[in-house]
């Protein structure tokens, strides 16, 4: 090689390593000027130190629906495209940025996209036309578009962004429990039914003879998913991107499975970028049954009491205990959780019909199991579960929950309408969203993403109203009306003044708008319409009747009735506890205690069954701190149990 070569080749290479580093020094310059999203010791999200309260909404679309299998164009296709209320057979003034300035006025700083795979790509055919159903003057032209498109836009309206890879493929959407998915799919067997998928699946192998579409997906492709999304907020400029919900409902995974993958996904995102938080969701009760082996499936612990089955993503019970490596600081555990309008679980049964003991879902109502929605009930399978979590100083989010207040009447699906005609209580999913926002309060979780905020969700409804209608306006799909206050006034509970933080103080450094409060009950809407709706169904855990025994109380001798006077602790003192405590059963104690640990928590009591120091905590969730004042050095709980009743301090 001659010495003019030479020269060139080294040239070309120093043109090269300029190159490389200016790039590099560009991409830095963006890190640097990302916000830093963090949690801190107390749990709360931070955004570059300030208190940052989750107000949120899941707006879904674009990670794919099912369409109908009489739609003329796309029969049973799986199209790509974000809902906005403006169709092309019902146009409307409707645009993103209009869309987007309402959000802001109903109080939301948060918005949850859900995206899969085929949404990167710009090129898959369903997120392209002619299976867009935008009125064209919305509409755009690729999904990955779509997606970069609304995150800007959202950026622009000083609105935070979690990404959210929500499925395997947008065929399979929510059935999926695992990466490499493959059916019998939980619908499979479903009657009346127009939305199953057992000819897609997310393996590469192993599937059965039903399929006919495979989208593989597995844990090297989530890795370049999760590092391609990590880089969005340096790529598009944008400094909205709060984090990454890393996979939706991973339920057919045990927990330490789910760990593995985990810790691989954040080495390989924070890589990219160090300023994100990792949302992480919980588990389910049963794995392996989409691993290609249905007939052979583990079970997953979800806390003591077996008869309180948790939704898909709910299960963090083992997270204390096996956390991820993800730094707490930019941990944040991820639950879901549903009521009757998504799937009747055990826990909503009347008692008191013992033949349905250990059912659930469609075996429910095909024995007429009437609904009882126990608060106090619930409340403990909500605590063992994720709210726990809360007072160990982790960040926690309620990363989707919501529902249908009038199901199963109102605009339930024709399917539920007929299953549970003779539900005639038209409010117990109401009653379950009440009770599920009250808990969140006293438990102190502050940080809630409501499902969903586009009223096209089958099950739940959205914020915004429709005229759609199963049996009298099918052709109202896709439209939106009003917003549904009656909705916005119960969230108004948990985002503002009265759900205050761990640290004791009300947690209000995003101010967002005064959001109405509904004074009557709201008929709300979902379900299938032209194209069809999530339907979502949490896997049943073991059938168990209820299994909690009453213990005896601590040993001391009781020489008197404790008495507890309207101010002030109780006497005689029956003994003297310190955390961990736990005491569960019959029984009326005065105990002295100078440790009661980071949190206290009771269930199952009568009104004013638990006193500390004359205040009343009755089945109440309470951190440490936010205890009433010790009386010279001790707190004083009185506590008056029941058959079922339980108190801890931890």
């Amino acid at each position: 090689m001659n010495t003019s070569m030479k020269q060139r080749i080294m040239t070309l290479v120093v043109m090269v390593a300029v190159v490389v580093m200016a790039l590099g020094a560009i991409h830095q310059s963006a890190l640097a000027a990302e916000p830093s999203w963090r949690v801190d010791a107390n749990g709360n999200i931070t955004k570059n130190g300030t208190i940052f309260r989750i107000k949120g909404a899941s707006w879904f679309g674009l990670e794919g629906r099912y369409e109908i299998s009489s739609d003329a164009i796309n029969p049973r296709g799986a199209p790509m495209e974000e809902y906005m209320g403006n169709v092309f057979w019902a146009s409307s003034s409707r645009t993103y940025a209009s869309d987007i300035s309402e959000f802001v006025g109903m109080g939301l700083n948060t918005i949850r996209l859900p995206l899969v795979h085929e949404s990167l790509s710009g090129t898959d055919p369903q997120g392209m036309d002619p299976y867009l159903k935008n009125t064209s003057s919305v509409r755009i032209a690729n999904s990955l578009l779509a997606l970069q498109t609304i995150v800007k836009d959202l950026d622009s309206a000083g609105m935070a962004v979690i990404l959210d890879i929500h499925s395997c493929s947008n065929y399979v959407d929510w059935r999926k429990g695992r990466f490499d998915a493959r059916p019998p799919w939980t619908d499979a067997n479903r009657a009346n039914y127009d939305y199953k998928r057992e000819d897609c699946s997310c393996a590469s192998s192993n599937n059965p003879s039903t399929v006919t579409r495979i989208q593989a997906y597995d844990e090297s492709t989530w890795l370049a998913d999760l590092k391609n999304l990590a880089g969005w907020p340096a790529s598009l400029g944008v400094s909205n991107i709060m984090g990454i919900d890393m996979f939706n409902e991973p339920w057919d995974y045990t927990w330490s499975e789910w760990m593995t993958m985990v810790n691989a996904g954040y080495s390989a995102a924070n890589a990219v970028d160090p300023n994100l938080l990792y949302f992480v969701q919980g588990v389910g009760v049963t794995a392996d049954t989409e691993d290609g082996t249905p007939s052979t499936t583990t079970s997953v612990p979800f806390g003591p009491d077996t008869n309180l089955n948790p939704n898909w993503g709910e299960n963090l019970y083992n997270a204390s205990a096996t956390p991820p490596s993800i730094p707490k600081n930019q941990l944040v555990f991820d639950a879901h959780t549903y009521g009757p309008s998504v799937f009747v679980q055990r826990q909503f049964l009347d008692p008191s019909q013992t033949a349905c003991a250990g059912l659930d879902g469609d075996n429910a109502a095909a024995a007429k199991c009437n609904i009882v929605i126990n608060p106090t009930l619930l409340a403990t399978g909500w605590q063992e579960h994720f709210g726990y979590l809360k007072a160990l100083g982790y960040g926690l989010v309620i990363g989707e929950f919501g529902g249908n207040p009038a199901w199963p009447g109102g605009k339930a699906s024709l399917r539920d309408q007929s299953m549970w005609s003779y539900i005639t209580d038209h409010t117990v999913d109401w009653q379950w969203q009440t009770a599920f926002v009250n808990y969140l309060v006293s438990a102190h979780i502050c940080d809630t993403i409501y499902w969903s905020l586009n009223p096209e969700s089958g099950d739940t409804g959205g914020l915004y109203t429709t005229p759609y209608d199963p049996s009298s306006n099918t052709g109202g799909w896709g439209t939106w009306t009003g917003v549904d206050t009656q909705k916005t006034g119960l969230l108004a509970n948990v985002w503002g003044s009265s759900c205050v933080s761990p640290n004791g103080t009300t947690a209000t450094a995003t101010p967002t708008s005064n959001v109405p409060v509904a004074t009557s009950t709201h008929t709300r809407t979902p379900t299938t319409g032209p194209s069809a709706t999530r339907t979502r169904t949490p896997t049943a855990g073991p059938s168990l009747t209820r299994t909690r025994t009453p213990t005896t109380g601590p040993t001391t001798a009781v020489t008197a009735t404790p008495t507890t006077p309207p101010n002030g602790p109780c006497s005689p003192v029956s003994s003297t506890i310190t955390a961990p405590f736990t005491y569960d059963g019959t029984g009326t104690y005065c105990w002295q205690s100078s440790n009661l640990g980071s949190y206290i928590n009771s269930w199952n009591l009568n009104a004013g069954g638990l006193k500390v120091n004359g205040v009343d905590e009755t089945n109440l969730y309470v951190a440490s701190g936010s205890l009433p004042a010790k009386v010279n050095g001790y707190w004083y709980v009185a506590y008056v149990g029941t058959t079922y009743g339980h108190f801890e301090a931890k």
